[in-house]
């Protein structure tokens, strides 16, 4: 015969084992929805493989936000940020797309001459890849009646030649001009120096 002590515990240890199990399938069903696909993509450390899509990688609709903020805006610093970043991020796997994602940000003459340098260009062989990100942005000249300014940025190049692993880092000024056309600021040249 069973005690009422006896009859307890063994109550108590039922329940222990339902919570550990209704804790696992919580743990269970959780972590899958954590290792499900997302729509971020995923960087895989061991190959260090650049997937480099065909097209631009801007959006139409964030091209027609810029162009409204560059209409609304007088904000050349802004606007260097964006167009360093862009420009001078490069991979020959790409052919080009960093160019043709800032077209729309600069001045018809500046466009025009880096069309022609994108249809005259051939992509090397070899693997080769730069990525720009921004150090600092100082508006050195802006003058809205003329419609010109002047704009120097320091910044970290990343560069790799013949493999992604074989990287190099170096710091490097830009100096943009601006011109006012049709209202807005636009690149009109972009000096490495």
């Amino acid at each position: 015969m069973m005690t009422r002590r006896k009859r307890v515990a063994i109550v108590i240890l039922i329940l222990l084992i339902l919570l550990l199990l209704i804790g696992w399938l919580l743990y269970v069903l959780l972590s899958g929805r954590a290792s499900a696909p997302s729509s971020t993509p995923v960087v895989q450390e061991a190959s260090k493989e650049e997937v480099i899509p065909s097209r631009p990688t801007v959006s139409e609709v964030e091209l027609e936000q810029e162009r409204q903020t560059r209409a609304t805006s007088a904000d050349v610093a802004a606007l260097s940020k964006t167009f360093i970043e862009r420009y001078g991020s490069y991979s020959n796997e790409a052919a080009f797309a960093n160019l043709r994602d800032v077209l729309p940000l600069m001045s018809n003459a500046f466009a025009a001459s880096t069309q022609a340098f994108i249809d005259e260009g051939e992509v090397p062989e070899e693997y080769y890849g730069v990525s720009t990100r921004i150090v600092s942005v100082e508006v050195n000249s802006k003058d809205e009646a003329a419609g010109r300014a002047t704009v120097k940025a320091m910044t970290q190049r990343e560069e790799s030649v013949g493999s992604p692993q074989n990287e190099t880092v170096k710091y490097q000024e830009i100096i943009l001009t601006f011109v006012m056309e049709d209202g807005a600021w636009k690149i009109d040249s972009a000096s490495w120096q």
